[in-house]
Protein backbone atom coordinates (compact mmCIF):
# COMPACT_ATOMS: atom_id res chain seq x y z
CA UNK A 1 0.00 0.00 0.00
CA UNK A 2 2.50 2.05 1.13
CA UNK A 3 4.53 2.03 -2.60
CA UNK A 4 1.14 2.76 -3.92
CA UNK A 5 0.69 5.87 -2.57
CA UNK A 6 4.38 7.06 -3.39
CA UNK A 7 3.21 6.29 -7.13
CA UNK A 8 0.30 8.05 -6.92
CA UNK A 9 1.92 11.05 -5.06
CA UNK A 10 4.91 11.18 -7.99
CA UNK A 11 3.03 10.90 -10.51
CA UNK A 12 -0.01 12.66 -9.81
CA UNK A 13 0.50 14.88 -6.89
CA UNK A 14 4.13 16.39 -7.28
CA UNK A 15 4.95 18.81 -9.62
CA UNK A 16 7.20 17.31 -12.03
CA UNK A 17 9.98 19.96 -12.02
CA UNK A 18 13.35 19.60 -10.60
CA UNK A 19 13.76 21.47 -7.08
CA UNK A 20 15.27 24.41 -6.65
CA UNK A 21 19.28 24.66 -5.77
CA UNK A 22 20.04 25.27 -2.36
CA UNK A 23 21.59 28.95 -3.06
CA UNK A 24 18.45 29.61 -5.26
CA UNK A 25 16.05 29.30 -2.02
CA UNK A 26 17.93 30.93 0.35
CA UNK A 27 18.06 34.43 -2.52
CA UNK A 28 14.24 33.48 -2.94
CA UNK A 29 13.42 33.42 0.69
CA UNK A 30 15.15 36.77 1.09
CA UNK A 31 13.95 38.39 -1.80
CA UNK A 32 10.82 37.32 -0.54
CA UNK A 33 11.15 39.17 2.86
CA UNK A 34 13.40 41.92 1.88
CA UNK A 35 11.18 42.43 -0.75
CA UNK A 36 7.85 42.87 0.89
CA UNK A 37 9.29 45.01 3.43
CA UNK A 38 10.86 47.35 1.08
CA UNK A 39 7.62 47.89 -0.99
CA UNK A 40 5.77 47.92 2.28
CA UNK A 41 8.11 50.78 3.21
CA UNK A 42 7.95 52.98 0.20
CA UNK A 43 3.40 52.02 0.58
CA UNK A 44 4.18 53.82 4.13
CA UNK A 45 5.33 56.83 2.66
CA UNK A 46 2.03 57.88 1.41
CA UNK A 47 -0.61 60.35 4.04
CA UNK A 48 -2.37 57.55 6.52
CA UNK A 49 -4.59 55.61 5.42
CA UNK A 50 -4.20 56.84 1.58
CA UNK A 51 -2.62 53.58 0.18
CA UNK A 52 -2.27 50.16 2.09
CA UNK A 53 -0.92 47.28 1.30
CA UNK A 54 -3.44 44.92 -0.40
CA UNK A 55 -3.20 41.11 0.01
CA UNK A 56 -2.47 39.79 -3.08
CA UNK A 57 1.05 41.68 -3.29
CA UNK A 58 2.44 38.47 -0.81
CA UNK A 59 1.17 36.09 -3.81
CA UNK A 60 3.03 38.62 -6.43
CA UNK A 61 6.41 38.80 -4.26
CA UNK A 62 6.47 34.89 -4.20
CA UNK A 63 6.63 34.90 -8.01
CA UNK A 64 8.82 37.86 -8.17
CA UNK A 65 11.36 36.61 -6.04
CA UNK A 66 11.30 32.97 -6.38
CA UNK A 67 10.39 32.71 -10.33
CA UNK A 68 12.11 35.85 -11.64
CA UNK A 69 12.40 34.53 -14.85
CA UNK A 70 8.87 33.33 -15.28
CA UNK A 71 6.38 34.96 -17.64
CA UNK A 72 4.62 35.16 -14.91
CA UNK A 73 6.86 37.81 -13.20
CA UNK A 74 7.99 40.15 -16.03
CA UNK A 75 6.66 44.05 -15.54
CA UNK A 76 3.68 43.76 -17.73
CA UNK A 77 2.27 40.46 -16.38
CA UNK A 78 2.04 41.97 -12.86
CA UNK A 79 1.29 45.55 -13.92
CA UNK A 80 -1.75 44.15 -16.35
CA UNK A 81 -2.89 41.64 -13.97
CA UNK A 82 -3.29 43.66 -11.30
CA UNK A 83 -5.28 46.43 -13.27
CA UNK A 84 -7.39 44.49 -15.58
CA UNK A 85 -8.14 42.51 -12.10
CA UNK A 86 -9.11 45.71 -10.50
CA UNK A 87 -11.43 47.20 -13.09
CA UNK A 88 -13.61 43.68 -14.47
CA UNK A 89 -14.12 43.48 -10.44
CA UNK A 90 -15.31 46.99 -10.00
CA UNK A 91 -17.40 47.21 -13.03
CA UNK A 92 -18.95 43.82 -12.00
CA UNK A 93 -19.76 44.37 -8.34
CA UNK A 94 -21.54 47.69 -9.55
CA UNK A 95 -23.40 45.93 -11.98
CA UNK A 96 -24.14 42.65 -10.46
CA UNK A 97 -25.82 42.34 -6.52
CA UNK A 98 -24.37 38.73 -6.38
CA UNK A 99 -21.07 39.10 -4.74
CA UNK A 100 -20.47 35.40 -5.94
CA UNK A 101 -21.72 36.10 -9.35
CA UNK A 102 -20.19 38.91 -9.73
CA UNK A 103 -16.56 37.14 -8.66
CA UNK A 104 -17.41 34.68 -10.83
CA UNK A 105 -18.03 37.17 -13.95
CA UNK A 106 -15.09 39.34 -12.85
CA UNK A 107 -12.81 36.10 -12.72
CA UNK A 108 -13.84 34.96 -16.59
CA UNK A 109 -13.32 38.59 -17.38
CA UNK A 110 -10.20 38.60 -16.14
CA UNK A 111 -8.48 35.31 -17.19
CA UNK A 112 -9.53 36.34 -20.64
CA UNK A 113 -7.99 39.74 -20.32
CA UNK A 114 -5.07 38.14 -18.71
CA UNK A 115 -4.25 35.36 -21.74
CA UNK A 116 -5.72 38.09 -24.79
CA UNK A 117 -3.23 40.43 -22.96
CA UNK A 118 -0.03 38.31 -22.34
CA UNK A 119 0.30 39.44 -18.87
CA UNK A 120 -1.10 36.15 -17.07
CA UNK A 121 -0.22 37.50 -13.08
CA UNK A 122 -2.27 34.83 -10.84
CA UNK A 123 -2.44 37.21 -7.63
CA UNK A 124 -4.89 39.36 -9.67
CA UNK A 125 -7.55 36.22 -9.02
CA UNK A 126 -7.21 37.08 -5.46
CA UNK A 127 -7.26 40.50 -5.73
CA UNK A 128 -10.75 40.05 -7.70
CA UNK A 129 -12.01 38.65 -5.20
CA UNK A 130 -10.88 40.91 -2.45
CA UNK A 131 -12.61 43.96 -4.69
CA UNK A 132 -15.77 42.09 -5.29
CA UNK A 133 -16.31 41.54 -1.51
CA UNK A 134 -16.21 45.43 -0.76
CA UNK A 135 -19.36 45.61 -2.88
CA UNK A 136 -21.04 47.84 -5.22
CA UNK A 137 -18.21 50.64 -5.15
CA UNK A 138 -19.14 54.56 -5.29
CA UNK A 139 -16.82 56.93 -7.94
CA UNK A 140 -14.25 58.12 -5.37
CA UNK A 141 -13.62 54.39 -3.73
CA UNK A 142 -13.20 53.29 -7.17
CA UNK A 143 -10.39 55.58 -8.26
CA UNK A 144 -9.04 55.34 -4.50
CA UNK A 145 -8.88 51.68 -5.28
CA UNK A 146 -7.41 51.91 -8.59
CA UNK A 147 -4.91 54.49 -7.31
CA UNK A 148 -4.08 52.07 -4.19
CA UNK A 149 -3.55 48.97 -6.74
CA UNK A 150 -1.56 50.59 -8.81
CA UNK A 151 0.88 52.14 -5.85
CA UNK A 152 1.03 48.43 -4.63
CA UNK A 153 2.31 47.23 -8.18
CA UNK A 154 4.82 49.90 -8.93
CA UNK A 155 6.15 49.24 -5.49
CA UNK A 156 6.70 45.97 -5.53
CA UNK A 157 8.07 46.16 -8.87
CA UNK A 158 10.60 48.37 -7.53
CA UNK A 159 11.92 46.33 -5.45
CA UNK A 160 11.74 43.27 -7.59
CA UNK A 161 14.24 45.23 -10.06
CA UNK A 162 16.65 46.33 -7.23
CA UNK A 163 16.58 43.04 -4.53
CA UNK A 164 16.82 41.01 -7.62
CA UNK A 165 19.69 42.84 -9.52
CA UNK A 166 21.72 44.62 -6.63
CA UNK A 167 21.40 42.14 -3.63
CA UNK A 168 20.57 38.53 -5.59
CA UNK A 169 22.45 39.40 -8.80
CA UNK A 170 19.60 37.50 -10.68
CA UNK A 171 18.74 39.64 -13.73
CA UNK A 172 15.43 40.90 -13.82
CA UNK A 173 12.97 42.29 -15.81
CA UNK A 174 14.21 39.05 -17.99
CA UNK A 175 14.14 40.23 -21.28
CA UNK A 176 14.85 38.39 -24.54
CA UNK A 177 18.21 38.76 -25.53
CA UNK A 178 18.73 39.96 -28.55
CA UNK A 179 20.45 37.40 -31.17
CA UNK A 180 24.40 37.05 -30.57
CA UNK A 181 26.56 39.45 -32.89
CA UNK A 182 28.45 37.58 -35.83
CA UNK A 183 32.11 37.63 -35.17
CA UNK A 184 32.77 38.48 -39.33
CA UNK A 185 30.04 41.52 -38.87
CA UNK A 186 27.18 39.43 -40.82
CA UNK A 187 24.25 38.58 -40.53
CA UNK A 188 25.00 35.02 -39.97
CA UNK A 189 24.40 33.37 -37.02
CA UNK A 190 26.87 32.15 -35.10
CA UNK A 191 27.84 28.24 -36.27
CA UNK A 192 25.94 26.35 -33.51
CA UNK A 193 22.64 28.09 -33.60
CA UNK A 194 22.35 27.60 -37.57
CA UNK A 195 21.24 24.00 -36.71
CA UNK A 196 19.98 24.45 -33.13
CA UNK A 197 16.31 25.99 -32.39
CA UNK A 198 14.85 28.69 -33.88
CA UNK A 199 11.92 31.13 -33.35
CA UNK A 200 9.84 29.17 -35.32
CA UNK A 201 10.63 25.87 -34.06
CA UNK A 202 9.60 26.87 -30.47
CA UNK A 203 6.41 28.71 -31.45
CA UNK A 204 5.20 25.66 -33.81
CA UNK A 205 5.93 23.35 -30.81
CA UNK A 206 4.10 25.66 -28.10
CA UNK A 207 0.80 25.99 -30.97
CA UNK A 208 0.97 22.39 -30.69
CA UNK A 209 1.23 21.41 -27.29
CA UNK A 210 -1.77 23.80 -26.85
CA UNK A 211 -1.17 25.42 -23.23
CA UNK A 212 0.37 27.96 -21.62
CA UNK A 213 4.26 27.48 -20.99
CA UNK A 214 5.87 29.27 -17.93
CA UNK A 215 9.25 29.61 -19.06
CA UNK A 216 10.80 32.32 -21.29
CA UNK A 217 11.84 31.41 -25.10
CA UNK A 218 15.62 32.13 -24.21
CA UNK A 219 15.86 29.95 -21.13
CA UNK A 220 14.16 27.23 -23.12
CA UNK A 221 16.85 27.30 -25.92
CA UNK A 222 20.08 27.37 -23.17
CA UNK A 223 18.13 24.61 -21.89
CA UNK A 224 17.47 22.96 -24.66
CA UNK A 225 21.38 23.55 -25.61
CA UNK A 226 23.25 22.45 -22.35
CA UNK A 227 20.61 18.60 -22.55
CA UNK A 228 22.31 18.68 -25.98
CA UNK A 229 25.34 19.21 -25.02
CA UNK A 230 25.68 16.68 -21.95
CA UNK A 231 23.69 14.19 -23.98
CA UNK A 232 26.80 14.86 -26.86
CA UNK A 233 29.33 14.26 -24.08
CA UNK A 234 27.60 11.42 -22.51
CA UNK A 235 27.05 9.11 -25.65
CA UNK A 236 30.55 10.44 -27.10
CA UNK A 237 32.61 10.15 -23.81
CA UNK A 238 35.39 12.13 -25.39
CA UNK A 239 37.57 15.13 -23.49
CA UNK A 240 41.09 17.32 -24.14
CA UNK A 241 43.15 14.51 -23.68
CA UNK A 242 41.92 11.97 -26.39
CA UNK A 243 42.41 14.05 -28.68
CA UNK A 244 44.90 17.12 -27.91
CA UNK A 245 48.41 17.05 -29.81
CA UNK A 246 51.10 16.10 -27.11
CA UNK A 247 54.38 17.26 -28.92
CA UNK A 248 53.31 21.10 -28.92
CA UNK A 249 55.81 23.83 -30.11
CA UNK A 250 56.35 26.80 -27.96
CA UNK A 251 57.72 29.93 -27.10
CA UNK A 252 58.65 32.04 -24.59
CA UNK A 253 57.66 35.73 -23.69
CA UNK A 254 61.43 36.93 -25.03
CA UNK A 255 61.40 34.63 -28.41
CA UNK A 256 62.23 36.77 -31.13
CA UNK A 257 59.75 37.66 -33.46
CA UNK A 258 61.54 35.96 -36.47
CA UNK A 259 62.50 33.15 -34.40
CA UNK A 260 58.57 32.58 -33.84
CA UNK A 261 57.62 33.12 -37.53
CA UNK A 262 60.51 30.90 -38.79
CA UNK A 263 58.81 28.20 -35.95
CA UNK A 264 55.14 29.04 -37.43
CA UNK A 265 56.43 28.13 -41.01
CA UNK A 266 58.38 25.26 -40.17
CA UNK A 267 55.91 22.79 -38.72
CA UNK A 268 52.77 24.52 -40.85
CA UNK A 269 50.78 26.10 -37.88
CA UNK A 270 49.09 28.89 -37.41
CA UNK A 271 49.54 29.29 -33.50
CA UNK A 272 52.07 28.64 -30.77
CA UNK A 273 51.49 28.98 -27.33
CA UNK A 274 53.26 31.07 -25.22
CA UNK A 275 55.09 29.92 -21.88
CA UNK A 276 57.05 30.80 -18.91
CA UNK A 277 59.94 29.72 -17.42
CA UNK A 278 57.97 26.96 -15.50
CA UNK A 279 56.02 26.55 -19.06
CA UNK A 280 52.85 27.43 -17.70
CA UNK A 281 50.81 29.07 -20.40
CA UNK A 282 50.84 33.11 -20.38
CA UNK A 283 49.44 33.63 -23.83
CA UNK A 284 49.38 32.60 -27.51
CA UNK A 285 50.26 34.03 -30.67
CA UNK A 286 48.91 33.26 -33.66
CA UNK A 287 49.56 34.36 -37.69
CA UNK A 288 46.99 37.47 -37.39
CA UNK A 289 48.92 38.93 -34.41
CA UNK A 290 51.58 39.61 -36.32
CA UNK A 291 49.57 40.54 -39.16
CA UNK A 292 48.01 43.23 -37.18
CA UNK A 293 51.01 44.71 -36.46
CA UNK A 294 51.31 45.96 -39.85
CA UNK A 295 50.34 49.13 -41.49
CA UNK A 296 49.77 47.78 -45.09
CA UNK A 297 48.58 44.50 -45.69
CA UNK A 298 47.77 44.66 -49.65
CA UNK A 299 49.42 41.97 -51.80
CA UNK A 300 51.99 44.61 -52.50
CA UNK A 301 53.24 45.47 -49.34
CA UNK A 302 52.58 42.55 -47.03
CA UNK A 303 55.63 40.79 -47.86
CA UNK A 304 58.19 43.95 -47.44
CA UNK A 305 56.12 45.37 -44.19
CA UNK A 306 56.28 41.69 -42.50
CA UNK A 307 60.13 40.90 -43.34
CA UNK A 308 61.05 44.71 -42.04
CA UNK A 309 58.75 43.70 -39.06
CA UNK A 310 60.86 40.72 -38.22
CA UNK A 311 63.86 41.82 -38.21
CA UNK A 312 65.70 42.88 -35.07
CA UNK A 313 66.06 46.63 -34.93
CA UNK A 314 69.73 47.55 -34.01
CA UNK A 315 70.38 48.91 -30.53
CA UNK A 316 68.93 49.69 -27.65
CA UNK A 317 65.72 50.45 -28.14
CA UNK A 318 63.04 50.33 -31.00
CA UNK A 319 59.56 51.87 -31.60
CA UNK A 320 58.22 48.31 -33.01
CA UNK A 321 57.65 44.77 -31.26
CA UNK A 322 60.66 43.03 -31.02
CA UNK A 323 59.89 39.32 -29.22
CA UNK A 324 56.80 37.36 -28.73
CA UNK A 325 55.29 38.68 -25.58
CA UNK A 326 54.64 42.46 -27.36
CA UNK A 327 52.01 40.42 -29.59
CA UNK A 328 50.93 37.63 -28.11
CA UNK A 329 47.42 37.34 -27.15
CA UNK A 330 47.15 37.40 -22.90
CA UNK A 331 43.80 36.40 -22.38
CA UNK A 332 43.49 33.00 -23.54
CA UNK A 333 41.09 29.91 -23.40
CA UNK A 334 42.75 26.83 -21.87
CA UNK A 335 41.59 23.70 -21.50
CA UNK A 336 42.75 20.32 -19.39
CA UNK A 337 42.99 16.59 -19.96
CA UNK A 338 39.42 16.18 -18.94
CA UNK A 339 37.34 18.87 -20.36
CA UNK A 340 34.54 17.38 -22.67
CA UNK A 341 34.54 17.39 -26.25
CA UNK A 342 31.31 19.25 -26.05
CA UNK A 343 32.33 22.12 -24.03
CA UNK A 344 35.32 22.55 -27.09
CA UNK A 345 32.77 22.69 -29.60
CA UNK A 346 31.27 26.09 -28.79
CA UNK A 347 34.31 27.62 -28.16
CA UNK A 348 36.22 26.62 -31.69
CA UNK A 349 33.02 27.27 -33.22
CA UNK A 350 30.99 30.26 -32.15
CA UNK A 351 34.09 31.89 -30.16
CA UNK A 352 36.37 32.18 -33.38
CA UNK A 353 39.15 30.02 -31.71
CA UNK A 354 41.06 27.54 -33.78
CA UNK A 355 43.90 26.77 -31.51
CA UNK A 356 43.40 25.69 -27.45
CA UNK A 357 46.16 24.99 -25.29
CA UNK A 358 45.63 21.81 -22.81
CA UNK A 359 46.92 22.59 -19.46
CA UNK A 360 47.18 20.82 -16.53
CA UNK A 361 46.56 21.83 -12.84
CA UNK A 362 49.79 23.67 -12.28
CA UNK A 363 48.61 25.98 -15.92
CA UNK A 364 51.71 23.78 -17.55
CA UNK A 365 51.17 23.10 -20.78
CA UNK A 366 50.50 19.75 -21.80
CA UNK A 367 48.98 19.87 -25.42
CA UNK A 368 46.86 21.49 -27.77
CA UNK A 369 43.48 21.05 -29.55
CA UNK A 370 42.90 22.36 -32.66
CA UNK A 371 39.73 22.52 -35.10
CA UNK A 372 41.15 19.70 -37.27
CA UNK A 373 41.54 17.49 -34.24
CA UNK A 374 38.00 17.94 -32.93
CA UNK A 375 36.54 16.91 -37.04
CA UNK A 376 38.94 14.25 -37.16
CA UNK A 377 37.85 12.60 -33.91
CA UNK A 378 34.12 13.45 -34.56
CA UNK A 379 34.66 11.65 -37.77
CA UNK A 380 35.87 8.71 -36.39
CA UNK A 381 33.57 8.34 -34.11
CA UNK A 382 30.67 8.56 -36.25
CA UNK A 383 32.34 5.79 -38.88
CA UNK A 384 32.74 3.67 -36.19
CA UNK A 385 29.18 3.74 -35.37
CA UNK A 386 29.34 5.39 -32.10
CA UNK A 387 26.20 7.50 -31.23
Amino acid sequence: MAIDLKHFARHYLIADTPPLAAGERRKSALGALVGLAAAGSLLALAPAGSVWLVAALGATAIILFALPHSPLAQPWSVLGGYLGATVFALAAAALVPSAIAAGALALGATVWFMTRCRCIHPPGGALVLLVVAEGAPTADHALQLMAVVLANALAVLLAAVVINNLLLRRRYPHCRADPPAGRHATADAPPSERTGLSHADLDHAVQAVGTFVDIQEQELVTIYNLAVGHAFERHLGLSCGDIMARDVVSVEFATELEQAWNLLRRHKIKALPVVDGFGRVIGIVTVADFLRQLDDTTAAGLAVRLQGFLRRTPGESSEKAEVVGQIMTQDVYTGTVATPVAELVHQLSDSGLHHIPVVDETKKLVGMVTQSDLIAALYRRVALGVA
